[in-house]
């Protein structure tokens, strides 16, 4: 996708707070009965193409096993998060040579653009930070 175009589309970013009773959950969601709350992502922030249609999601945890998947957050603007579910991984990638390679990182489905063909700029500043630390 042309870099120009991938700058004029961003991502949804509206955010929410993961409630106590779906972290509980999303702790449940290892195979082995074996999880720690730092494993669950707790500040959420829509990874979706902005303006995309229903509600917002979010990466809440990695799942481990055969499966591929991942646990997903899902909220509507101005409302906690109600809801967790785990849901396959997008397949797309972009198709594009070693080291300029990409692949979306959002769940099967998913509304809107793959992740890599529109900007997250919060995401940017997080992996363009010298010394490797969010703030």
């Amino acid at each position: 996708m042309d870099e120009h175009l991938a700058r004029e589309r961003h991502a949804c970013g509206e955010s929410a707070t993961l409630p106590l009773q779906l972290l509980l959950i999303a702790l449940e969601f290892a195979p082995d009965g074996q999880s720690h709350p730092l494993e669950v992502a707790t500040r959420l922030r829509c990874g979706l193409e902005r303006d995309h249609s229903g509600p917002h999601h979010d990466f809440v945890r990695e799942l481990d096993g055969v499966d591929p998947g991942e646990v997903w957050a899902r909220w509507r603007s101005g409302q906690d998060p109600g809801s967790i579910a785990a849901l396959p991984d997008c397949e797309a990638v972009n198709g594009l040579p070693a080291g300029r390679d990409d692949a979306c990182v959002l769940y099967a489905g998913h509304p809107g653009g793959h992740s890599f063909s529109y900007a997250d700029p919060e995401y940017t500043e997080y992996t363009a930070r010298d010394d490797g630390h969010a703030a």
